[in-house]
């Protein structure tokens, strides 16, 4: 069984936390560059309540940054409660400055998180920064998934169901090709999980594999066989991408050669010398770009179509 989402987000965060600070410097939160992060110990009041995650975070000239972060999937009141007394256990002497941030795929729990608490005379505007759907980008290219396929997966759950887009189930699945057996596992087991049952239909009909076709009677749980495919239908979309960048750069490369073919051509039609048969075709049949380069240098001063071509 795959560990529940709000545990496989915790940990994501864990891995990747320059993902929050990230998202908070782009809303202006963390003003000034980022130095560095590092993990915190936040253990909170008496009662060991504790925030899912805590980071430290310097910035260059304003000093040390506490960081809470709590993974909510559903709109539950008690914690508007607790959020507070998160931001201020967090204080310390060596880190006065302390904020709380709540990360959330759901858009109606981003709404919901984001609404002012009212701490009582004078204190009615209280709150904590959100990441929603709204301050997560939609990851729709197999590079940028592979290089943060962790925001990948976060692309995917905030938007693959809103958007009806399974493709971005797909870059997500092509990105966790990056990371070790394990994570690739609970990132995307989880996310499968977490699809709703239109978007998870849509992906299981969107998967192609002549070895192994869904079962149309299997249960909602992730079956090891479902993630497997995924991994193997997200792994496809990179080779489909690699082999368009192939296809891409031949024909960036098959642009400069033949450039430089027209450069030689006409500085020798300038110098009045002819290319007979075997010298035009010997000049078509060239693909060395520094061997064109060459033959264009030599071309500038020379007499003869031979001592253009000349070989060193």
């Amino acid at each position: 069984m795959p560990s529940s989402l709000h545990q496989t987000l915790v940990d994501l965060l864990r891995h990747a936390p320059a993902i929050v600070t990230d998202r908070l410097h782009a809303a202006g939160a963390a003003a000034g560059a980022i130095e560095s992060l590092r993990p915190l110990d936040a253990v909170l009041d008496q009662l060991e309540r504790r925030v899912d995650l805590a980071i430290e975070v310097q910035l260059t000239g304003l000093g040390p940054l506490a960081i809470g972060l709590e993974v909510q999937l559903n709109i539950n009141p008690a914690k508007r409660r607790s959020w507070p007394v998160y931001v201020t256990t967090l204080r310390s002497e060596a880190c006065p400055r302390a904020l709380l941030v709540v990360l959330t795929p759901s858009a109606a729990v981003a709404r919901w998180a984001a609404r002012p608490i009212d701490l009582g005379p004078c204190n009615e505007s209280f709150r904590v920064h959100v990441i929603g759907p709204e301050q997560i980008p939609r990851v729709t290219e197999v590079e940028a998934a592979r290089r943060s396929p962790e925001l990948a997966v976060l692309s995917a759950l905030a938007h693959a169901a809103a958007d009806r887009d399974p493709g971005l189930v797909r870059v997500a699945f092509a990105g966790l090709q990056r990371l070790d057996s394990a994570r690739r596992w609970s990132y995307g087991s989880a996310l499968i999980h977490a699809l709703d049952a239109a978007t998870r239909a849509a992906l299981e009909v969107t998967m192609t594999d002549t070895d192994t076709q869904p079962d149309q009677d299997a249960q909602p749980e992730v079956s090891r066989e479902l993630f497997e495919r995924a991994m193997r239908w997200g792994h496809s979309l990179w080779e489909e991408e690699q082999a368009r960048k192939a296809a891409r750069e031949q024909g960036r490369d098959e642009g400069r050669i033949e450039a430089r073919r027209e450069v030689l051509r006409h500085l020798l039609a300038r110098a009045g010398l002819r290319l007979d048969v075997g010298e035009a075709a010997r000049i078509d049949a060239c693909t060395e770009l520094a061997r064109l380069d060459r033959w264009i240098d030599q071309a500038i001063t020379a007499s003869t179509v031979a001592e253009a071509l000349a070989e060193p």
